[in-house]
């Protein structure tokens, strides 16, 4: 990041009134995503919380690296990419896993 965006990232925080560190929540809502779509960014190694939490443990964020993010449109687009290729995925795998409507099921006497 060059100086010139680390002041202007800093400003924004500051003008923002944030914490250092963003729960999932506030760090949807400041991104522009869904909270579900966090662990799909995260699963995906485009976002990565502070810390090495567990897998069930709360995770934290940084706030300056999300405004740095939110501003970054390169990234917003490649994030949005991959929650639509995720959503998609998870379309397909369960029209494919339904029987077709025109198909008749085995009974088992």
């Amino acid at each position: 990041m060059t100086d010139d965006g680390t002041q202007a990232t800093l400003a924004t925080w500051a003008a923002k009134d944030l914490p250092a560190r963003l729960d999932v929540m506030a760090t949807a809502k400041l991104l522009g995503f869904a909270e579900h779509d966090i662990q799909i960014l995260m699963a995906v190694g485009k976002l990565t919380p502070l810390g090495d939490p567990a897998p069930n443990a709360p995770k934290w964020f940084a706030a300056v690296e999300m405004i740095w993010l939110a501003a970054d449109q390169d990234w917003l687009h490649k994030a949005t990419k991959e929650i639509s290729k995720y959503w998609r995925h998870k379309r397909e795998r369960r029209t494919n896993l339904l029987p077709s409507p025109g198909t008749a099921r085995k009974q088992v006497a």
